[in-house]
């Protein structure tokens, strides 16, 4: 409750579904859906609050621009495939209430974030308190082979929590910094923004919806 209240003081929290918002894989169905939020393979261990379907939505504006971003990518043999895009606030709010409980799971924590503790994530800005992604601007995603159905390798997985999946760290290898940066150049031409702590992170701009943000279910 208290969070909420400090969304509502710095935007607006809509709660029912934006009629604005679409579903990418429907709009651009040549594009991966993973979803990964809405399985327990995830760095929580669980299916996190507000995904009840293995999809994907932005905003109209940011999904016309991904569905370039995608036709751009199927010239270069790749396709992009969607970890995340659209987050609820209960989602988010949920990370925050994850990260407050005891490590549970050493398994999982080897997996996503060794060396920080679940509370360091959002001190180091690896998780936000606010996030682009409730305002339907923000995508988490990677790029795929057409022939052989692999992901190219980026140095690190999604949601690894660390300075190695920091988009231009000097611990990847050339082939592996030459895939991010593949990635980051397809995304930029077409209007999006990195995130320079994590190579898969990208954010439209401007955002169609800077002030607000959204909480109806991922379903």
């Amino acid at each position: 409750m208290k969070y909420l209240l400090i969304l509502l003081l710095s935007g607006t929290v809509m709660a029912n579904p934006n009629p604005d918002f679409i579903s990418l894989a429907e709009f651009c169905p040549d594009i991966k859906i993973q979803a990964s939020y809405s399985t327990p393979d995830n760095f929580t261990g669980e299916i996190v609050r507000g995904y009840k379907a293995k999809k994907a939505f932005l905003a109209r504006l940011p999904a016309e621009a991904l569905c370039s971003v995608q036709k751009d990518a199927l010239k270069k043999g790749l396709s992009l495939k969607i970890f995340d895009g659209y987050r609820p606030v209960k989602a988010v709010q949920f990370f925050q209430e994850w990260a407050k409980r005891s490590e549970d799971n050493l398994n999982l924590k080897k997996l996503y974030y060794p060396t920080f503790t679940r509370l360091e994530l959002f001190e180091k800005g690896f998780i936000a308190k606010q996030s682009s992604h409730s305002r339907g601007s923000a995508v988490d995603l990677t790029l795929v082979e057409l022939k052989t159905g692999r992901d190219l390798d980026m140095g690190s997985g999604f949601d690894f929590f660390d300075v190695i999946s920091h988009t231009e760290t000097s611990l990847v290898t050339e082939k592996q910094k030459n895939n991010r940066m593949m990635l980051k150049e397809l995304m930029e031409s077409r209007g999006f923004k990195n995130f320079h702590q994590e190579w898969w992170h990208f954010s439209f701009k401007p955002e169609p919806y800077p002030e607000q943000y959204f909480n109806f279910d991922v379903e």
